[in-house]
């Protein structure tokens, strides 16, 4: 096995991309009409081997997959058992996963909670089991001193993987939501033929807030959103070449549609509007579509 088959795969975009690959793995998305997938919010460097587990071979002990400083202020007092009550101590997770540190583990028992909170009771078992299979093959790859997984390991792996997406569909928004200081909003509003692709949280740093990025399609072309911090740099600050930019107000919010002449960036034209009262902004950018559609889906997004 590659070890590029160990990496989580980048969920954002990239000011370089490989456009005709994207858009064909998104548009076989749509003609298969697959559930959205919630993807897990995580930072962008990892030092991890294994690292998360969503499109990854081999899954990290952190479902949600994330490398943040969390303190555990937020975890009840229940929720410090939730470890021992599946793998028997702490230290019989590092076993498998040797790596992960306090606050990591701190924040896997948040998910656990999360979890045992949202999930019936049949579903929390299911789910306690698989995790539990999954620890099992990494210790034993830890024990036998083995860098990856063999052939059969990895086959069981992917297919709880798969498994595990029922489940996490319902964990990963609730806990990205924790973590954040301003609501999550989704648009009222979407271009005709367009429809959520895909869904994830990324953290540019272990300090910052989750971004919430949203891909849509309409098997032709594409556009996505980011909402995140106000503070935080966004993609309209980075530094592609803007041809034209304009500020101006609209409904009593800032706005600024921004064009690009990039060819090493693949959107043509971006928008952003900041919402200062709730503490976030939201970027939306776009391969082609009129600024007045653009304005109609951020608008739906900031007046729900």
């Amino acid at each position: 096995m590659e070890e590029k088959e160990l990496r989580a795969a980048k969920m954002h975009f990239k000011h370089k991309v490989d456009i005709e690959k994207f858009k064909k793995e998104t548009f076989d998305k749509l003609d298969l009409n697959s559930e959205i997938i919630h993807k897990p919010f995580r930072t962008e460097k990892r030092k991890k081997s294994y690292s998360s587990w969503i499109l990854a071979v081999a899954a990290s002990v952190l479902i949600i997959g994330i490398s943040v400083a969390y303190n555990g202020t937020h975890i009840v007092d229940a929720a410090q058992t939730f470890i021992s009550q599946l793998f028997g101590s702490r230290e019989n997770l590092k076993q498998a996963y040797p790596d992960e540190s306090k606050e990591e583990l701190d924040f896997y028992e948040q998910t656990l909670q999360i979890a045992k909170e949202n999930l019936t009771e049949k579903e929390f078992n299911q789910y306690s089991e698989l995790i539990k299979e999954q620890t099992k093959i990494f210790n034993k790859v830890q024990i036998e001193k083995r860098k990856y997984p063999n052939r059969e390991e990895e086959k069981r792996l992917k297919q709880i993987q798969k498994l595990l997406q029922a489940y996490e569909h319902k964990i990963i928004p609730i806990q990205a939501q924790q973590l954040a200081s301003f609501p999550f909003t989704n648009p009222s509003y979407l271009p005709k033929g367009y429809q959520l692709v895909d869904k994830n949280y990324i953290s540019q740093k272990p300090e910052d807030e989750p971004v919430v990025s949203s891909n849509y399609s309409d098997g032709k072309s594409f556009f996505w959103t980011k909402q995140m911090n106000l503070k935080l740099k966004d993609d309209l600050e980075a530094p592609q070449k803007i041809e034209n930019t304009e500020s101006y107000s609209l409904n009593g919010y800032q706005f600024k549609f921004v064009t690009f002449d990039d060819e090493s960036f693949n959107m043509k034209v971006g928008l952003r509007v900041a919402v200062p009262q709730k503490g976030y902004k939201i970027v939306m950018l776009a391969e082609e579509l009129p600024k007045q559609e653009m304005e109609r889906v951020l608008i739906s997004m900031i007046e729900e």
